[in-house]
């Protein structure tokens, strides 16, 4: 079954100028539908993101960090303060979550980069106050991130475009939640998310970093499907 509709998500962001990544001189910075195709060093502060208002209301605060042990292979944890207000006010920490990223392939001459890697979030670490499940969910993922600076100088308009995509499948550790008299299924989700940006900015450090682009506008969007009869 595919869940879709119209919601509104209000985040305010604080990353630090580490949370992208460089293939030759392509900027790929982390976007609200991909995260960063290759692996990198960074710290996302803690965000303010308010979830659309449906019969509950709920504010996070996560928080991340992201270490290379080597040039191609990076460690990460993530960590959510979340409030939840419905029928009184609830708050505390969701499930931490453990996430590694391995560059499998890059290509800088045409600013291609293939990732695999994913996260599991440790059932039983957060509160069930607020929704914290009790069982793991591990999330395989590949990461793709494209730049098109290698196109005929007619087509130079179209350099600045940047494409970054991520496909994962969620698969909970536990395929039913028992809760006094009610199963509840818990079905595998096939997770993605799809990002187009168009550079309009260059600074002093992209230009000497042979004119990468840095500030880039786009839109993205992200979605899953579930299916609760997958193995």
């Amino acid at each position: 079954m595919v869940h879709g509709g119209a919601e509104l998500l209000i985040v305010f962001r604080s990353s630090s100028e580490a949370s992208a990544s460089y293939v030759r001189d392509r900027f790929f910075p982390a976007t609200l539908a991909t995260v960063v195709p290759t692996p990198a060093d960074f710290v996302n502060f803690p965000q303010l993101v308010r979830l659309p208002d449906t019969t509950s209301r709920e504010v996070d605060f996560p928080f991340s960090y992201s270490k290379l042990l080597t040039p191609d292979w990076s460690v990460s944890f993530t960590e959510n303060y979340r409030i939840v207000d419905q029928a009184g006010t609830r708050a505390g920490f969701d499930n931490l979550v453990l996430g590694t990223q391995y560059e499998l392939y890059s290509n800088p001459e045409h600013e291609f980069v293939f990732s695999v890697g994913g996260t599991v979030a440790l059932g039983g670490t957060g509160s069930s106050d607020i929704g914290a499940k009790s069982f793991s969910t591990l999330t395989p993922t590949v990461y793709m991130g494209k730049g098109f600076d290698d196109l005929s100088d007619s087509m130079a308009w179209l350099r600045p475009i940047n494409v970054t995509a991520t496909l994962g499948i969620a698969l909970p550790t536990q395929s039913t939640t028992v809760t006094g008299a009610t199963t509840i299924d818990n079905p595998n989700v096939l997770q993605w998310g799809f990002a187009l940006e168009y550079s309009l900015l260059t600074n002093s450090y992209s230009a000497g970093k042979g004119g990468a682009h840095r500030f880039a506008k786009g839109f993205g969007t992200a979605g899953g499907i579930r299916n609760a009869d997958a193995a």
